[in-house]
């Protein structure tokens, strides 16, 4: 795997220590502010509460880090601690991954069925999963293949993140600060361990863990850092390495303006702009995941639009807009409207023109390509809604990556401490503390695909049988039209 940028030998550096810069003291202080401060009464702030205190915040382009400590302490500590002679910066980004070739489905939808963040099992089965990821994959793998055939016979979501690894490392270079960004992807090629291993090879001294999802979910952005937090617990060398978190960007002026900047390019595109519905499409999760364990996904998002829109009314465009969600799976209720009704919904008020914005992606990959751009399409010309646009992704746009760019600046002096309160309602921090904080109001999350209930009630007992009867005539049928063993090949499969 390669990674992007230079490395820069420097005489001083201006940090704070990791955790002995961060007492416990600091810790319980910095916990007790933003929970008090920027949370409500379940753990998650709402959008009034936090413009409640937006005068202890920053304006959105800046973080606002706090770290407490007695003046002494940090003087002594000053003197005492030298700065490493060579000082190299990293940044690593974080995102889904996805299959290169037709190949690469199968594998690669195993991978993501296997993360317990997307299927719980209770504790006493937990070790099926991988059998139930098999057979998953196994009847999903022949859909998906035709999205990606569709879209030219792969994910190119590979390439366009190492393009934007690339442009950041020169957008940092130009800003004075040399660095090396890496890619770790979650669930395909270069895995989050193989970016690690590089970190490691190099010598990366300072490191900035930058997930690319605009606005925090546990499904997303939670999935990474967990993986992180147990790869760094095991490994030694990465428990010494001083790192920072920033978990999401949505309310950064940079981010908001260069998506305001794709707006409005793509709305002078129509012959009759002000009856243009500005469409929002953002990827689903379940509703669960918001009300039961305090995902500040959907509060992050309706915010995040919320500011694109008053950016692009600023410009001079007043058209309508609706917020929708894409790509749910499985029985269980995910967040709404969901974007096919919503599309249906427009067609039926005469809704003529539509502009479709693919909110919680920041790269062009087959739920923009194939989802957004075939499937709401066809469906919008059956609604009725024939003038048809669509916002590009930010892929490597030069605003973002600049943008980017900044962010990472400002958060390198603060690596190992938690920051706090900003307008983002996950606050910056260091990996092990973050999670710590996040976790204080978290609860056991329900699975997004609802697999069965476990236990000897009489209704568990009624679904266990009928799935696991399910699960077999499923299984016999396919062994029946294959002429194959598919059980034994999902046992013995490497």
């Amino acid at each position: 795997m390669a990674s992007f940028g230079l490395q820069q030998r420097t005489a001083s550096v201006t940090h704070v220590e990791e955790r002995p810069g961060c007492s416990s003291r600091c810790l319980q202080l910095i916990q007790g502010h933003w929970h008090t401060r920027a949370h409500g009464a379940r753990g998650v702030a709402t959008a009034s509460e936090r413009r409640r205190v937006a005068p202890l915040r920053p304006s959105a382009a800046s973080t606002d880090v706090v770290c407490f400590d007695d003046s002494h302490e940090l003087k002594g500590r000053q003197a005492a601690a030298a700065p490493p002679a060579l000082d190299k910066v990293g940044v690593l980004l974080l995102n889904l991954g996805g299959p290169e070739t037709l190949k690469d489905v199968k594998p690669f939808l195993f991978n993501l069925f296997a993360d317990p963040e997307i299927i719980r099992l209770p504790q006493a089965v937990q070790f099926i999963q991988p059998l139930l990821a098999s057979i998953i994959s196994t009847l999903r793998a022949p859909k998906s293949a035709e999205g990606y055939k569709a879209i030219g016979g792969g994910s190119p979501l590979r390439k366009i993140t190492d393009d934007q690894a690339y442009a950041l490392a020169t957008a940092l270079r130009a800003k004075g600060q040399a660095a090396n960004v890496y890619v770790g992807m979650r669930y395909w090629h270069p895995y989050t361990e193989e970016a690690l291993e590089h970190i490691k090879r190099d010598g990366v001294t300072r490191l900035v863990i930058l997930p690319l999802y605009p606005q925090f979910s546990i499904s997303t952005s939670g999935s990474s850092l967990r993986l992180l937090e147990s790869l760094f617990k095991s490994d030694r060398a990465l428990k010494q390495l001083r790192h920072t978190v920033i978990p999401s960007w949505y309310q950064r002026r940079g981010y908001v303006c260069a998506m305001a900047d794709l707006i409005v390019q793509e709305l002078r595109k129509f012959k009759d702009v002000p009856s243009v519905e500005v469409f929002f499409s953002a990827h689903g999760v379940p509703k669960s995941y918001v009300e039961e364990a305090g995902d500040p996904y959907k509060e992050e998002m309706e915010e995040c639009v919320r500011l694109i829109m008053e950016e692009v009314r600023t410009r001079g465009f007043n058209n309508t807009h609706t917020l929708a969600y894409q790509s749910r799976v499985g029985p269980a209720e995910w967040l709404k409207p969901y974007t096919d009704d919503s599309i249906r919904e427009l067609g039926r008020r005469g809704v003529k023109s539509l502009l479709a914005v693919p909110i919680s992606f920041v790269s062009e990959h087959i739920e923009t390509l194939e989802e957004i751009d075939m499937e709401y399409r066809e469906l919008a010309e059956e609604s009725g809604i024939h003038n048809w646009g669509r916002v590009p992704a930010l892929n490597t746009n030069t605003a973002f990556i600049d943008d980017l760019a900044d962010a990472v600046l400002e958060a390198l002096p603060y690596v190992g401490c938690l920051a706090g309160p900003t307008d983002s309602l996950v606050p910056l921090g260091d990996l092990e503390m973050l999670l710590q904080a996040y976790d204080r109001e978290r609860r056991a999350l329900p699975s997004p695909v609802v697999m069965w209930e476990w236990g000897w009630t009489k209704s568990a007992e009624t679904w266990n049988g009928r799935i696991a009867m399910l699960a077999i005539i499923i299984i016999l049928v396919l062994e029946a039209s294959s002429g194959q063993s598919i059980l034994k090949n999902l046992i013995w499969a490497e």
